[in-house]
């Protein structure tokens, strides 16, 4: 046996043992076709395929004979998953057991921690008890399993919105390339290479799968792809069929009309659902206003009645601290997230990394012509804002005027000082005051004197010139905090939004001047005469020196070829330069450049139409959206704190109504030496039976016990509760907005940190107006 046959034995059986996925993946090709070398790689899957995979290998029995349904068959070919019938099945049962012994999990740990008994006591039933426990655990199990047996269909439903956007551009790009070339191949390629999204993808795979022999020609597998397509975008479907049948004309003006008749109809079609997006919108911004601002109205109206006919403390502190700061926001904010998830993707603003040369140091902020630390400004506004509500806290402003003293500011009154100034000692209302001996003194039970007094207390101070709340306290700690929100959130945001504005101004200023280059190169002038004619033609615009005269130099004085002239990594004209699509549109003009000048000049052209086009796109959304975005932006920053201000005083009103008849029942259940009890002294008698009068054949409904009155929300706990829900309803909604005009991270948080100080300001002028109303500044 020669060496060579030695050599051949020795290799066979490793060849053997590589599979065909283990051989491809460290080629790597080069060519016209890939543009720069690209190394082959298995592409990452989608997390759920993964998971539905790893139930199926650990549980088979779980899909056996499983079966897709229409719907999901659809969806999940049109999303090219690779996913077994038997491996989303299984998926679908693991889920549900999994819940449901997740939720008895959940029941049985919450039996053990006397949760029905806990209930019981709010309810007065058993039954109802273990309802109330139950039908959560099993609302989990539903979600789970809801959630996914449709996440293909959610998912092809999000991809479906994104095609909104990206066909018009796909289109775009393979009319250029086809007004250039008539070759569908080609056209296919050159939109595949510059287009975004799943159908950009899409037109990879059917260029790899005809290269592969899985298609037999380019039309059968854009035939494939259009039939896939069409029940989720028509308009791209109508559009490809259009595209193919311009190949067939041998006119060139009968082509052209063909391909600007495609372009037209697609943006139409794409306007036509925009609208539709657009109108669609004012529902789910109506249920959020239900949601944010009139549900917080309506249930503290509804929760105290409630308590009061029931006899349970509905509206105790943790029950609201649940409903108004957990519930309502947890679902608005999933609510408004849902909408944003059909938001088509229109216009994709600059990345700004954090070591661009336009910002600042990190946390650093300029203050004029200097730059000072922002922790050590935030520092400052905690000291003072917390000294000057402090000292308003204990003092207020009490001014002298001919001799006599005028209270521009009321500082906060304490329990003690209330007492005082009704003659009566600080122990008044104590378990072992005062006021409960004197009852028993006169022969009253001590339980019930106890709870008639925890009564008494409650009324007392719910009296408007009783009313105990900190609220210069609670104020200022509430415009301390959004100053400081303030301060760190906009000047942390606030240069980064900058430097994309001046990146917007650039791209507007740049599909403007690509006529210029086009035409001057449309005259066979090479392509650094046309960039020095537009950076003179143009001589205001930013990117006339930032872009065309740096490139310019960059060839002439460092003598770069036009590619390393703009893309050098250190001296490149569009080094630091965040823009996209500058980045893709001058890559575009390099590479045309090298089939000619005349060659260009009909790219650029045709590039600024697809430019033009987007930009009509994007700008279709944005007005069809800003009717609602601007009523949302008022109704966060100025209707919701209002509301939710007003509601503060209106919580006082409803809790002394009820409270006032509930205390007509206390005294007509005890003896008649009650009714000689001191409330004079305590604040809560004066003609309270003669007021009440008309409210004497409802009080037999009512069976809340005094001391379980006594138990609700205070003033106090109240206004803290609320304060907080302003703060994260106007969170919710301003990031709402501002998502919904502009997919933009750094433009939400901007519109936050400006709008949360307003907003405050509002709630806090809306309490002290409205308690002045009702008389709570006097």
């Amino acid at each position: 046996m020669n060496k060579r046959d030695r050599t051949k034995k020795q290799v066979q059986p490793v060849i053997r043992d590589i599979t065909p996925g283990q051989l491809y993946k460290g080629i790597s090709y080069s060519g016209a076709k890939f543009g720069e070398e690209t190394k082959l790689v298995k592409k990452k899957e989608h997390w759920f395929i993964l998971f539905c995979r790893k139930i199926f290998s650990s549980i088979p029995s779980l899909g056996k004979g499983a079966k897709f349904s229409k719907k999901n068959k659809e969806a999940i070919d049109f999303l090219a998953w690779d996913l077994k019938p038997e491996e989303f099945s299984a998926a679908i049962k693991f889920t549900m057991i999994a819940a449901i012994a997740l939720a008895f999990v959940l029941f049985v740990i919450a039996l053990s921690f006397g949760a029905v008994e806990t209930i019981t006591e709010f309810t007065g039933s058993p039954l109802m008890a273990y309802f109330y426990l139950l039908v959560p655990l099993l609302l989990i199990v539903y979600v789970a399993v809801n959630f996914v047996q449709k996440l293909p269909l959610n998912e092809a439903k999000i991809e479906q919105v994104k095609a909104l956007t990206h066909v018009p551009e796909i289109m775009g790009y393979m009319i250029m390339s086809m007004k250039l070339v008539p070759n569908l191949e080609k056209a296919v390629e050159f939109a595949a290479l510059h287009g975004r999204g799943k159908i950009a993808e899409d037109l990879k795979r059917v260029i790899w799968n005809v290269e592969l022999g899985i298609y037999k020609s380019l039309s059968e597998g854009l035939d494939t792809m259009a039939y896939n397509w069409g029940k989720f975008s028509d308009e791209f479907k109508s559009s490809l069929m259009m595209i193919r049948a311009s190949v067939l004309e041998n006119s060139e003006a009968k082509r052209y009309q063909i391909l600007d008749k495609t372009m037209e109809q697609t943006l139409e079609s794409i306007k036509n659902k925009m609208e539709q997006y657009a109108r669609e919108l004012s529902q789910p911004t109506v249920v959020l206003f239900y949601l944010g601002v009139l549900l917080p109205l309506m249930l503290i109206i509804v929760l105290p009645v409630g308590s009061a006919f029931s006899g349970q403390g509905l509206a105790r502190p943790e029950i609201l601290v649940l409903i108004y700061n957990i519930l309502i926001p947890a679902t608005t904010l999933i609510f408004a997230l849902n909408v944003l998830r059909n938001r088509p993707p229109t216009y994709e603003p600059p990345i700004i990394p954090d070591n661009h040369p336009s910002l600042p140091k990190k946390f650093q902020m300029q203050l004029g012509k200097n730059f000072v630390d922002l922790r050590a400004v935030m520092f400052l506004i905690l000291i003072i804002g917390g000294g000057v509500t402090w000292f308003f806290h204990l003092n207020g402003i009490i001014l002298e005027f001919e001799g006599e003293k005028l209270t521009v500011i009321p500082f906060d009154r304490t329990e003690e000082f209330v007492l005082e100034r009704v003659n009566q000692p600080a122990s008044w209302f104590n378990e072992t005051g005062e006021n409960v001996q004197g009852m028993m003194d006169r022969g009253i039970e001590r339980e019930t004197a106890l709870k008639q007094n925890a009564l008494e207390k409650t009324m007392f101070f719910m009296k408007p010139e009783n009313d105990v709340t900190p609220y210069n306290l609670i104020f200022g700690s509430l415009i301390t905090f959004s100053l400081m929100f303030f301060v760190y959130f906009n000047f942390t945001s606030v240069y980064k939004r900058k430097v994309q504005e001046e990146t917007r101004e650039m791209e507007s200023e740049f599909k403007d001047s690509l006529y210029v280059i086009a035409s001057r190169m449309g005259e066979n002038k090479p392509v650094e005469d046309a960039l020095r004619h537009a950076q003179n033609f143009l001589p205001d615009y930013v990117i006339s020196q930032k872009l065309f005269g740096k490139t310019v130099d960059n060839i002439n004085l460092l003598g770069m070829p036009l590619e390393n002239a703009v893309f050098d990594p250190n001296y490149g004209a569009l080094k630091n330069n965040p823009s996209s699509i500058i980045r893709s549109s001058m890559k575009l003009l390099v590479d045309s450049v090298k089939m000619g000048v005349d060659v260009s000049a009909r790219t650029l052209m045709s590039l600024s139409l697809q430019l033009k086009n987007s930009e009509k796109v994007n700008n279709t959304l944005s007005i069809l959206v800003k009717e609602i975005t601007s009523t949302m932006k008022t109704m966060a920053v100025f209707i919701a704190p209002i509301v939710l201000g007003i509601t503060i005083a209106l919580q006082k009103i409803v809790m002394i109504s009820m409270g006032s008849i509930i205390s007509e029942g206390s005294l007509n259940s005890i003896s008649e030496g009650t009714g000689n009890l001191n409330l004079g002294a305590a604040g809560v008698g004066g003609g309270l039976s003669e007021q009440l009068s008309a409210f004497s054949s409802s009080i037999s409904s009512f069976k809340m016990d005094p001391q379980v009155f006594a138990s609700l929300v205070s003033p106090a706990e109240f206004t803290l509760i609320i304060a907080l829900y302003v703060i994260q309803i106007v969170v919710i909604l301003t990031f709402f907005t501002s998502k919904l005009e502009e997919d933009n991270n750094i433009l939400a948080t901007l519109r936050i940190a400006r709008a949360l100080p307003i907003a405050l300001t509002v709630f806090v002028i809306a309490i002290i107006v409205s308690n002045t109303v009702v008389g709570g500044f006097t």
